[in-house]
């Protein structure tokens, strides 16, 4: 039996365009890695509520809904705290959220003639 070649990815020698291709996709995905492991707070970044501007009443309700543990007599910046800790830590499926929007999206139209 034969061996396949091998690609040289060194010397540019490489034996196919597939071997060629499989190897830019190992580079990309190890830049990915690299970039997301350099920067430990992915997805921080885009966290731009200002919960200081927002009223008591609306950050209790946000404690009482997502079921926060804060005392009944906490200040604002306790009660900032605790909202802004929770959602920062806050997960999203994006495909769930695209999915959950186009059928609203979809859907709410039909409903608006009526």
């Amino acid at each position: 039996m034969k061996a396949k070649p091998r690609a040289n990815a060194v010397n540019g020698n490489n034996t196919s365009n597939t071997s060629s291709s499989s190897l830019k996709h190992v580079d990309r995905e190890r830049d990915k890695r690299r970039r997301t492991t350099e920067n430990n707070n992915v997805g921080k970044e885009f966290q731009t509520i200002n919960f200081n501007s927002l009223d008591m009443g609306v950050l209790r309700k946000y404690a009482r809904v997502h079921k926060i543990k804060v005392g009944p007599t906490c200040n604002k910046e306790e009660l900032v705290a605790a909202v802004s800790r929770h959602f920062a830590n806050q997960t999203v499926k994006e495909v769930d959220a695209i999915t959950c929007f186009l059928y609203t999206a979809r859907y709410r139209a039909c409903f608006d003639y009526l």
